[in-house]
């Protein structure tokens, strides 16, 4: 069983949760309260936000644990249901994608070898980004119908201890079509690209008859 759960957050709650668009690490600390006793272990789900001038929008996707309203969330802006298999069985739908689109680059130890762990930088050119989606949607199983819109939307900063830094945001929105249901369904729960702890990589769908 999987889930897909939504909060609405005000503009007033949000002040007092201390929650602004650009922290992405309140955010990414608020889509855990909603999974309590799974704090320190892998995270097994998705979460978006979209921020508008009413207030904000949290979305949670969970293919292994139902979502919980945190407390300080009133009941009215809390709902959460059940996603049927059925609904991953289309052959086409309309897309939203809010990604960190990303390439590796090769950092060089001590002895000039490339390191474990590199860095990744953020791809900004729009041509680079459509190239980067369709070789994403190959990977995931599906292919774009027609040119995908893209645009800007929020970057996140996120801050931890000593360590900080800037997620940059791209807004993908078009029609794909399945090509392979068994990829294309893993990609919908694990994700696309980076990031995913701060709210990048939910794939949302509208099946639609093509």
């Amino acid at each position: 069983m999987s889930w897909l759960a939504k909060m609405l957050i005000e503009p007033e709650l949000a002040t007092r949760q201390r929650l602004q668009t650009t922290d992405g690490y309140a955010w990414h600390q608020v889509t855990w309260q909603a999974f309590p006793g799974l704090d320190k272990q892998p995270r097994t789900f998705l979460s978006r936000l979209d921020s508008a001038a009413d207030g904000y929008t949290l979305m949670l996707l969970s293919k292994t644990h139902q979502p919980q309203r945190p407390e300080w969330c009133p009941e009215e802006c809390w709902a959460v249901k059940p996603i049927a298999p059925a609904f991953l069985q289309r052959r086409y739908y309309r897309f939203d994608l809010r990604a960190n689109p990303t390439r590796k680059v090769v950092k060089l130890d001590a002895n000039g070898l490339p390191a474990k762990n590199g860095r990744r930088k953020p791809i900004t050119r729009l041509d680079e980004q459509t190239d980067w989606l369709q070789r994403k949607a190959t990977d995931s199983g599906f292919t774009i119908v027609e040119a995908p819109e893209i645009g800007f939307c929020q970057d996140q900063v996120f801050r931890k201890r000593s360590e900080h830094g800037v997620h940059t945001g791209v807004r993908f929105r078009g029609v794909l079509e399945v090509a392979d249901p068994p990829r294309f369904e893993e990609a919908f729960y694990q994700g696309i690209g980076s990031a995913k702890g701060f709210g990048f990589g939910m794939l949302l769908l509208q099946p639609i008859q093509q």
